[in-house]
């Protein structure tokens, strides 16, 4: 199985137990770098991205890949991307731009 997909699954598996969270982006280099990105309907808290974080490494065999794992909360500036993320900003002040399609 790809690494990418394992990392789904895994995240998949770990953000059960976090209902509150969810996955907004994922992206694996090709040099097996991993990057989580996380947000949450409140927040994410640095324990939320430990305990992620620890759920996706304890499952990977570092012996059979070399991979490193980076899991974040998105940060204030990032533009939105997830239906999800609008609702959870509801009665808050963003900026939106548009871009012509």
């Amino acid at each position: 199985m790809e690494l990418k997909q394992t990392v789904e699954n895994l995240l998949d598996a770990a953000l059960e137990s976090y209902p509150e969270l969810f996955l907004v982006d994922l992206k694996v280099g090709a040099d097996n770098s991993i990057k989580v990105i996380l947000d949450g309907d409140n927040s994410v808290r640095l324990a939320d991205c430990v305990a992620i974080s620890r759920a996706v490494e304890h499952e990977l065999d570092r012996d059979t890949i070399d991979f490193s794992l980076e899991v974040t909360s998105v940060g204030v500036s990032t533009p939105l991307q997830l239906p999800r993320q609008y609702k959870k900003n509801i009665g808050r002040k963003i900026e939106v731009t548009t871009t012509a399609a």
